[in-house]
């Protein structure tokens, strides 16, 4: 799952007051009912204004961006990576009015400057009782392999059960979005949590930055899910070539993108299990329009409000879809399509933005994605497990289109479906979006019982 706000790392130029932006600056970004801690920390360096963004829910610091200005009282800072803008209005030495614009979506965000004590408590972060702590009872080993194709070095951590002798072992593949290698999101660390637990029973894992995040090199923002699948490719061939792992018993474990991923590689590579975490299991733009009825629905707006918007993403899909079309000329009838629906309703800057979101490669290439594709061809038993109150993979369906998809390749599926989990399999109230960083649980115990349990017993 894709993070709202990355942390930036903010270079402030031609700033004509001259020291009222100096300090630490925090507001609160509402979406979808959530609501997310921003801060701003300011500091003169000789002419020129630097700055960090902070976004303290998700332990998101410090990342670059391309684009500061700043003139006639109005601060723009452009990240193209995150295809984020946020413009403000310096009303006076204490506060910033500005919209926060990000992959088609406008939303207010007003920052307050506030004393150090203040940021200090603003910091705190939450309660994460699951997240590993060190001493562990098994190796930990930072580690870089090579993805060939993409010519890129990508960074992580393989864990390795106590012992001697060649152990059974699995790459984790992460959601949408730049995610580091234990899947952060508001502080949860869902990636460390399952590795942790798997590799106290036997499991070595490997789980890794996705490339252009953290310490791994590449561009994140021109690949697509094609390249994540390379990325994932390479990471098996590294476990192969490891004296500790037994090369006839590797598996992936997938979650949200990463389980259209992880059947993928089994057409690149040999593996003997995968496991499907909130994974699609029906078509990108299918699912897309299945997701924003539900989460809208979650939020409690008019059903036929939900049905129009469903209509418009859909003539857009179709858009997408049609592959005879150049780039050229499927941006331009992107265009075309929501300035018909929305011309009236909506700036011609928030026109553009929600139509360079749709005509990303990544997002381009998820609108294609089919995933019987590859669910139809795997060549090895399956492991599909969803929340029944994820809202942004819906379980029942996806988990029939999964099933129907397996059956068709021979192979053998357990479906398991938890009646109160959500899309990060935390016990959750609603399914919501908004709960993610409220929830202190990152993973139920009953999930990594069973993904443990299950691969024990396709690896004896």
């Amino acid at each position: 799952m894709e993070k709202i706000l990355p942390a930036l790392l903010l270079f402030i130029s031609n700033l004509v007051f001259s020291q009222s932006l100096e300090g630490d600056w925090q507001g609160n970004l509402e979406f979808q009912g959530m609501s997310l801690p921003t801060i701003f920390h300011i500091e003169k360096i000789d002419d020129a204004y630097k700055a960090t963004m902070d976004s303290p829910n998700q332990n998101a610091y410090g990342i670059p961006i391309d684009e500061v200005t700043f003139e006639n009282n109005t601060l723009t800072l452009t990240q193209k990576a995150a295809q984020l803008k946020y413009e403000a209005t310096l009303v006076d030495e204490t506060h910033l009015e500005g919209t926060f614009n990000q992959r088609g979506f406008s939303i207010p965000l007003n920052l307050e400057k506030i004393t150090a004590e203040e940021n200090e408590t603003s910091a705190a972060k939450p309660n994460r009782p699951q997240t590993p702590k060190a001493p562990f009872p098994y190796l930990e080993e930072e580690v870089t392999f090579y993805n060939p194709k993409a010519k890129i070095n990508l960074a992580g951590t393989l864990s390795i059960p106590e012992g001697k002798g060649k152990f059974p072992a699995v790459i984790l593949i992460s959601g949408s979005g730049p995610q580091n290698r234990n899947e952060e999101l508001f502080n949860h660390q869902p990636f460390k949590v399952l590795a942790d637990h798997l590799t106290r029973n036997g499991i070595a894992v490997l789980r890794y930055d996705d490339r252009g995040t953290a310490a791994s090199e590449g561009d994140f923002a021109k690949a697509t899910t094609y390249d994540f699948i390379d990325d994932a490719k390479a990471a098996v061939e590294f476990l192969k070539n490891r004296k500790e792992i037994n090369k006839q018993k590797i598996g992936a474990i997938g979650h949200s993108e990463g389980g259209f991923i992880a059947p993928a590689l089994t057409k690149k590579t040999e593996l003997d299990f995968i496991v499907l975490m909130a994974a699609p299991g029906l078509q990108g733009s299918t699912l897309l329009n299945l997701q924003r009825q539900k989460q809208e629905e979650l939020m409690g707006i008019n059903p036929m409000m939900t049905l129009q918007r469903m209509q418009v993403y859909q003539e857009v899909y179709d858009v997408v879809l049609d592959t005879s079309l150049s780039k050229e000329e499927t941006k331009n009838k992107t265009k075309q399509v929501f300035e018909k629906h929305w011309g009236n309703l909506i700036s011609e800057d928030q026109l553009n933005q929600v139509v360079e979101q749709h005509n990303t490669e990544w997002m381009k290439t998820f609108i294609r994605l089919d995933p019987k594709t590859y669910l139809e061809q795997v060549n090895c038993e399956v492991l599909a497990l969803n929340g029944e109150k994820d809202s942004q993979v819906p379980a029942k369906e996806n988990l029939a289109a999964i099933k129907e998809s397996v059956e068709k390749s021979g192979e053998e599926i357990t479906i398991i479906a938890y009646p109160k989990l959500n899309h990060l399999f935390q016990t959750a109230a609603t399914g919501s979006v908004s709960e993610y960083k409220d929830i202190e649980e990152t993973l139920h115990p009953q999930v990594l019982e069973d993904i443990i349990n299950w691969i024990k017993a396709e690896t004896k």
